[in-house]
């Protein structure tokens, strides 16, 4: 048995933080540094980030400008798309048959990777902790030649990440503090995924169980934490720990598209993945990326869970929530929640202990709205930093 710390930050989107790459570096810098202060000195460290955390690298750069200006998605990868056209250009011409949203983020690669593969490792090395986080790009290779940095890369960069392949994958990349990459590919996408990005769904086979000072992780993006058949598959390879970096594309305090309140079916990943059915997982630490992606909202409450016999406390929940059942199943789902990250109000039954599920989860939802644009709350998304310590078998 074994003792880590577990660290997860749930990063609020600062789109203005990735003009560039040094901003984006810098960017990069400061949200792994809020994990800094809660790290242990005499034990392993893992720093979870979130879920397509680079995704607004992909529009940095001079060609960028105008679409980072935009109010929506789709007019913001439509103007980028004419900005980079010849480079879009370019890529359908080299991969033929891909879509021109599949060329854009082709001729993005560098932009969409090279902040974190460059800047990971090292704050891996020089923090001695494990580091996870994810964004999208395909396979890529790494060149100098100035002529490709200066068509795909980015001003005064020493390298350029390039395109190997045509598939556009969500990715997380895990650094370790031996200064090692490795990505892992989403397997379940969503259907803004497929529908929005065109991206290409990874294999179940290929998902490795990564070898780290902290013992056997498995890396599972959002909807993968929620599936029976990926869970398995990382359990029988040995992972002690699930990481789930995410960025819920969706109002938190809500409805959502699959069930009657979002929270209350999120259990089925945070907690879902540490129950007895899979046994050498013990513990699943779930970074909540928060924010705006031009109209694209992302919120959530980030967790630190670990396996136990019993159902958590009723006060060790998300917002809104009535008790610990899984949503699909039916299970009482047990465990403990070691950490969950504040939303951005209390849930209103620890002040009003006689108001019914119905009335508080009104009064969330409406809190949630006004945070979109034009509420009185608007764009006060949380940001959250979360540690634990786990006992795992490594």
């Amino acid at each position: 048995m074994s003792v880590i710390r577990g660290i997860v930050v749930g990063n609020r989107l600062a789109m203005d933080a990735w003009s560039d790459l040094a901003s984006a570096t810098h960017e990069i810098e400061r949200i792994v540094g809020l994990a800094v202060p809660h790290l242990a000195r005499d034990q392993p460290n893992v720093i979870v980030l979130s879920e397509l955390l680079g995704l607004p690298g992909g529009l940095m750069g001079q060609r960028g400008v105008l679409a980072r200006r935009q109010r929506t998605a789709q007019r913001a990868l439509s103007l980028l798309a004419l900005a980079d056209l010849r480079q879009v250009l370019a890529m359908r011409r080299r991969f033929p048959g891909v879509t021109m949203v599949q060329a854009l983020l082709l001729a993005r690669t560098d932009a969409l990777y090279q902040p974190l593969a460059e800047t990971l490792p090292r704050l891996a090395r020089a923090n001695n902790a494990t580091i996870v986080a994810g964004t999208a790009a395909p396979r890529v290779s790494r060149s100098v030649d100035q002529r490709l940095i200066r068509r795909y890369g980015q001003p005064g960069a020493a390298v350029v990440y390039l395109p190997i392949a045509p598939a556009v994958y969500n990715i997380a990349l895990v650094a370790t503090p031996d200064g090692e990459l490795r990505r892992v590919e989403k397997v379940f996408l969503t259907t803004n995924e497929q529908r929005m990005l065109h991206l290409t769904a990874g294999r179940l086979a290929e998902v490795p169980v990564i070898t780290t000072p902290a013992g056997p992780i498995g890396v599972a993006i959002s909807l993968d934490a929620f599936t029976p058949a990926y869970l398995r598959h990382l359990d029988q390879a040995g992972a002690a720990i699930v990481v789930q970096p995410d960025a819920n594309d969706q109002l938190w305090a809500d409805p959502s598209r699959t069930c009657d309140w979002q929270p209350q079916e999120w259990l089925g990943s945070v907690l879902g993945s540490v129950q007895p059915e899979y046994p050498h997982i013990r513990a699943n630490l779930c970074a909540m990326q928060t924010g705006m992606f031009f109209d694209i909202v992302f919120d959530g409450q980030s967790t630190i869970t670990m396996a136990g016999p019993d159902i958590p406390r009723p006060v060790d929940n998300f917002v809104g929530n009535s008790g610990f059942i899984h949503t699909v199943s039916g299970k009482p789902l047990t465990g403990k929640m070691l950490a969950i990250a504040p939303w951005v109000i209390p849930d209103p039954v620890w002040n009003a202990p006689d108001l019914g599920l119905a009335e508080r989860r009104a009064l969330l939802s409406a809190a949630a709205r006004e945070l979109l644009p034009g509420g009185s709350r608007a764009g006060a998304f949380r940001e959250s930093v979360i540690w634990s310590d786990i006992v795992v078998d490594i």
